[in-house]
């Protein structure tokens, strides 16, 4: 499994893209900043974390830093992404405000009224408007409506998680989320779930996109940056610590899927 990075404005960027039916992100995403997610037009099913989610017009997906997502069984949609770093943040709010802003984002899917997206969009359309490299830019301004607007919001979450016929990958998901660094073989999910590694492999794939193994090192890596970027451990206790059996497995997994090796991504997170 191969990560793509996602390239944006170190402080803030917005972007207004529509997909044709059929298109599928190729390979799970990350990026740096936090992101806001927009589903302006359409439907599709998006992975995060240990949940699938059928997501609709006026649906918004909120992704922390650093975390992997993925958007897959498009059927045709136009969505709007807000990036922003938490530097950009605390270049214009305190401490206290920038924990108030971001408690929107303890939330994964948001579901909005048609009226409270009407002004989600107009937000959207200030914002795209703006330079972010001007003297007189409102930027913090309107993001701060944007996030104000959401937290407001956030308790109406009406999103279904692994809906449809993949009701029953949620557990499975949420297994290998809780017991990465200790799972050896496929078997072992398998046995756990009282049900064959062909079917589980074969279920899996159709459900997520992905090999049971892709999504098993997607997650050993995912914590491998947390700990690249939050703790001073080496990076043999950070590969022992999520699960490989070498470091030099590790170093290859981490670099197929991230593009850099451990060290440069903690020297670049630095």
């Amino acid at each position: 499994m191969v990560a793509d990075v996602s390239h944006t404005h170190p402080l803030f960027s917005i972007e207004y893209v529509v997909h044709d039916a059929g298109h599928n992100m190729t390979n799970f995403h990350y990026h740096d900043a936090y992101e806001l997610y927009f589903l302006e037009k359409g439907y599709h099913q998006i992975l995060i974390q240990d949940s699938i989610y059928d997501i609709e017009v006026h649906n918004v997906a909120l992704f922390k830093p650093n975390l992997f997502h993925k958007s897959y069984q498009n059927q045709g949609c136009a969505r709007t992404c807000v990036y922003f770093t938490e530097r950009f943040l605390r270049l214009y709010f305190t401490e206290r405000a920038i924990k108030s802003l971001l408690d929107c984002f303890d939330a994964e899917i948001i579901s909005l009224s048609q009226e409270v997206f009407a002004k989600v969009k107009r937000l959207l359309k200030s914002l795209e408007k703006e330079n972010v490299s001007g003297e007189s830019d409102r930027i913090f301004i309107l993001l701060a409506e944007l996030l104000s607007l959401l937290n407001n919001n956030k308790d109406s979450q009406t999103v279904e998680q692994q809906s449809s016929k993949y009701a029953n990958f949620g557990p499975i998901l949420l297994y290998i989320n809780q017991n990465y660094n200790k799972i050896t073989k496929i078997e072992d999910i398998a046995k756990s779930f009282y049900m064959s590694k062909y079917y589980l492999c074969h279920r899996f794939k159709e459900a997520t996109g992905l090999t049971v193994i892709q999504y098993l090192n997607k997650i050993k890596i995912q914590h491998a940056c947390n700990l690249l970027i939050n703790t001073k451990l080496t990076i043999l206790e950070i590969g022992n610590e999520c699960g490989f059996n070498s470091s030099m497995y590790f170093c290859k997994i981490f670099k197929q899927t991230v593009f850099m090796t451990p060290r440069e991504f903690r020297k670049k997170a630095r």
